[in-house]
């Protein structure tokens, strides 16, 4: 065990330490629930839908992805940098939802822990998560600003 450096202190700061900020950031994960974090519901669009539909929704609702219709049991999101690449082909006005939703649509259960979330997210390269219920049913959506959220809170 390392020796641990002493943190310096304001005057009139207490002097009490927190045990958990002696815990490391994997630790406190760990110690920490996806369904704490998550935005609860899913937003959705059609498969079919033109890309400006999908930037407006995306805009409007203020997320950064939204899930893609259709009879799969585990459907593709679409991403802002979905969208920007089709920005960037040309044929933006041409293609639909389902021609350009690229991102992997990875699932975690809500009441996995933090940790699980970020390693699912790295393996994964994604920046968002479809969270499922008991049922395996989608209930929402941890994205990487939520995590990023959870431990500037820590």
């Amino acid at each position: 065990m390392m020796p641990r450096t002493p943190v310096p202190r304001l005057a009139g700061m207490s002097t009490d330490i927190d045990p958990s900020a002696e815990r490391t950031l994997p630790e406190w994960l760990s110690g920490r629930y996806v369904d704490d974090f998550a935005n609860v519901g899913i937003l959705s669009c059609p498969a079919e839908a033109p890309l400006e539909e999908v930037a407006w929704l995306m805009a409007d609702n203020r997320v950064h992805a939204l899930v893609v219709e259709g009879d799969d049991r585990n459907p593709p999101v679409i991403s802002d940098s979905d969208l920007i690449a089709a920005v960037g082909s040309g044929h933006f006005d041409e293609l639909s939802a389902r021609d350009v939703a690229g991102t992997e649509a990875v699932s975690i259960s809500r009441s996995d822990t933090l940790e699980r979330a970020t390693q699912l997210l790295t393996e994964h390269s994604v920046t968002h998560l479809v969270v499922r219920d008991d049922r395996w049913q989608p209930v929402g959506i941890l994205s990487t600003l939520d995590v990023a959220k959870a431990i500037s809170g820590r």
